[in-house]
């Protein structure tokens, strides 16, 4: 709030643009933090208790009275009484709400609030007839697309609004889809994988993937365990030969055979390893260069049943929201829900092998 040429009552003299003011937690009195604490208390500390808020000084001037801080009505931040959008979330400041003490109507899902509410208590969207979509649409900023360019049968704006974060890079890809091309590489997808699915909310095809890599998982274990029996094998025959008493002679013939083993250690790990490896890789791939296709099939999926049950504007793009986004939970859940289901497919085959 705006405290300049209104007076510090303690010492008496004007408080300015550059002064350092401290206001009162209890009554909002404003004064200079050097006359704060050389006082020790508010200067109105008397008053306290008895319901006192400070209203301002003598010295206002009506044109400064009528300068009052613009309310946002998308997120309740105070703005300059100039201001156009909202320096906190860029909403649009339309006319004043008149506060005669009528209930204000949602217009997203259409029941009343109270006179002086900024959001709906029922659905939660921002209140006041000049509110936008929460002042507009930040996911497309800053992309070089027109929120109003047509991508299949959903404007960049929707899509943008659905996909959310890296929405420019996703945007660029619907679009060759709909030229014809059917597949793209996601490098997150690749690196994330079956992780990637659940956080941009592809359940179905993040189940899928999931119980893929727990069983590969499964059928290469008998394989990475007989690379670890054949390393042990030999690191436990290179620590078993005595060399404190060998000759000179001796130690150049067990260089000879540690070298030997070695090299037979390394041709017995690669087939093993280069399996884990390969099938690893391939199951990422086909993750790679599914994820995107995937991702804009469930997103035209999801933005049909939107349009088809929800006809106002502001209520289609609310739910646009809703429906898309991101799940970080979603992300740690399958984490921890993979890492669970390999242990217990890991513990179910030893008990059926004990069991023969």
């Amino acid at each position: 709030m705006n405290y300049e040429n209104q007076t510090c009552p303690i010492c008496g003299k004007p408080l300015l643009s550059s002064d350092d003011v401290v206001v009162c937690p209890e009554c909002a009195t404003p004064q200079h933090r050097e006359c704060w604490m050389q006082h020790g208390r508010c200067a109105n500390d008397e008053k306290h208790g008895s319901g006192f808020v400070w209203k301002g000084s003598e010295r206002e001037t009506a044109n400064e009275a009528q300068e009052q801080s613009r309310i946002c009505p998308a997120c309740g931040s105070e703005n300059p009484p100039d201001s156009l959008h909202c320096g906190n979330c860029g909403a649009l400041l339309g006319e004043e709400e008149s506060n005669d003490g009528s209930p204000k109507r949602c217009r997203f899902c259409g029941k009343d609030n109270d006179s002086d509410a900024l959001h709906c208590k029922y659905c939660g969207a921002p209140l006041g007839e000049q509110a936008g979509f929460f002042g507009g649409n930040p996911y497309i900023a800053g992309t070089g697309i027109d929120e109003k360019e047509q991508i299949g049968e959903n404007t960049a704006g929707d899509l943008a609004i659905y996909v959310q974060a890296s929405s420019g890079r996703y945007l660029k890809k619907f679009r060759k889809f709909e030229k014809g091309k059917k597949l793209s590489f996601n490098f997150a997808a690749f690196f994330f994988a079956p992780y990637w699915f659940f956080y941009r909310k592809l359940y179905k095809a993040g189940i899928f993937f999931m119980v893929l890599f727990a069983t590969a998982s499964m059928m290469l274990s008998g394989v990475a365990t007989d690379a670890m029996e054949i390393a042990n094998f030999y690191i436990n025959e290179v620590y078993s030969a005595d060399t404190e008493n060998a000759t000179e002679q001796e130690l150049a013939e067990l260089q000879k055979e540690f070298e030997k083993k070695g090299e037979e250690m390394r041709q017995k790990l690669k087939k093993p390893m280069l399996i884990l490896v390969s099938v690893n890789a391939v199951i990422r791939l086909i993750c790679a260069l599914s994820a995107d296709r995937l991702y804009y099939k469930k997103i035209l999926a999801d933005m049909k049943l939107i349009s088809d049950s929800v006809k106002e504007e502001n209520l289609r793009k609310v739910m646009i929201a809703r429906r898309g986004g991101l799940s970080a939970l979603s992300f740690a859940a399958s984490l921890l829900g993979y890492n669970m289901l390999v242990s217990v497919l890991v513990f179910a085959a030893d008990a059926l092998m004990n069991s023969f």
